[in-house]
């Protein structure tokens, strides 16, 4: 077990810290499509339940497995060699990355002149499909960029580095989700959304930079392939399959995020709903928050140094569903300032030290030889719960209420819990 000055130092080193930037160009993406996005279709007058739709861009993290293996697996010519067979992916995700977000904020949602319009017992829904394309595209690119990190992460640090990598990591993460989110809703109240958008753009274009120091090691021998289908899909799966009780890990794995997922969906629509300006919520969460979250990340990333993660999970669970608890209060105190902090206290420390704790979690169950295709294979099964629920998440707002909405995210952790509490039985027995 390290002590705590041993955890706190293992921040420092290149190779955990270098993920720290490429932690930043991956949640910047993320925020931007799932996050700011729902705010900009809000501001151009589109309904909540077009705004619940949009969740359905963020299906490409969901189905990342399916190209993950051809990363594991296949090297491009000559720039594998002279980069490093996964570092040129990268590169060429993140070129492509860059181009999407470029072309997305080109598109107002509220000018876009090829729509699709659906009839339904409510009224007509109109569907930006321009917006809906770049930003499906951004998803594309973004989720095979997380593919390609992920695995580096897992094949450059070393065991006793993993919760130092998820810590740094989950740090730049969190600080892209928040530059895209809460500094975007912040830029937009004073250059507009288009612009906005456009700045992250050129942001991420540092990101190709950041990944050429990551030492990726770089094999000159040619790989046979005599058998393909089984190197690239059959082996990585089978080699998971040696954990015990594998189909509850990835039961729990999709029913551990529900929650999270559901309320931060609706969060900024809430806000906007009890009278918070754009620039009140950029002011509030975009300055203590992001503290809030780096505070939250650092003791995520030292606590895996230092217990078992699966208590950590029960422990952040029930933190969760009292954090849907305040966001239930918070409906009942229109556009105060001291439940908004309240808000933002629970919101950011509990999402910085989960992430840590799950990424670590994830990370300790992939082999190094099968990295990108079993860390992209659990990922997207959590992200395709998440999105296929968070589309309702607009509905439920409507049909329930705040209160009610909230308190029923709460419930969605249960079933969660009660599968990690027999894995934590089984652990000890």
């Amino acid at each position: 077990m390290h002590t705590w000055k041993q955890a706190l130092k293992g921040y420092l080193k290149p190779a955990v810290f270098i993920f720290f930037f490429l932690g930043l160009s991956c949640g910047l993406p993320y925020s931007l499509i799932g996050y700011s996005l729902s705010l900009w279709l809000a501001d151009a007058g589109i309904k909540l339940s077009v705004i619940g739709f949009f969740a359905l861009v963020l299906l490409p993290y969901n189905f990342k497995f399916l190209w993950a293996p051809f990363i594991d697996k296949i090297k491009i010519p000559f720039f594998s060699q002279k980069i490093g067979p996964k570092k040129t992916w990268l590169i060429l995700f993140q070129i492509g990355l860059v181009l999407s977000v470029l072309a997305l904020s080109y598109f107002s949602p509220d000018k876009n002149t090829w729509v699709e319009e659906f009839e339904t017992k409510k009224g007509t829904l109109t569907i930006p499909l321009q917006t809906y394309l770049f930003s499906f595209l951004v998803a594309f690119f973004a989720a095979s960029q997380d593919i390609v990190v992920d695995s580096l992460r897992i094949d450059t640090l070393e065991k006793e580095e993993m919760g130092e990598g998820a810590g740094m990591y989950q740090f730049g993460y969190r600080m892209g989700m928040l530059s895209a989110g809460a500094g975007v809703v912040a830029l937009s109240a004073l250059i507009g959304w288009q612009m906005s958008y456009m700045l992250i753009g050129l942001i991420l274009i540092g990101s190709i930079f950041s990944s050429l120091f990551v030492k990726e090691e770089i094999t000159i021998q040619k790989e046979e392939q005599n058998n393909f289908f089984y190197d690239m899909v059959v082996a990585p799966f089978k080699d998971f399959m040696k954990h015990h009780k594998w189909v509850l890990l990835l039961l729990f794995i999709i029913l551990y995020k529900l929650c999270n997922a559901v309320l931060g969906r609706m969060a900024l629509p809430f806000y906007k709903d009890l009278g918070f300006s754009k620039g009140e919520i950029a002011l509030i969460s975009g300055t203590i928050g992001p503290w809030i979250t780096l505070t939250g990340v650092a003791i995520g990333g030292v606590l895996v140094m230092r217990y078992k993660i699966l208590n950590l999970l029960m422990a952040l669970g029930f933190v969760e569903i009292l954090t849907s608890l305040v966001f239930a209060m918070f409906s009942y105190f229109p556009h105060s300032t001291i439940m908004f902090l309240i808000v933002i206290l629970f919101d950011n420390i509990v999402g910085g030290m989960g992430g840590a704790v799950f990424i670590a979690f994830l990370s300790g169950l992939c082999s190094k030889k099968y990295s990108a295709t079993q860390y992209a294979l659990l990922t997207s099964l959590m992200m395709l719960a998440v999105s296929v629920i968070s589309v309702y998440s607009g509905i439920w707002a409507e049909e329930m209420g705040w209160f009610f909405f909230f308190m029923f995210t709460g419930i969605l952790m249960l079933p969660a819990l009660f599968l990690l509490s027999y894995l934590i039985i089984h652990e000890k027995k």
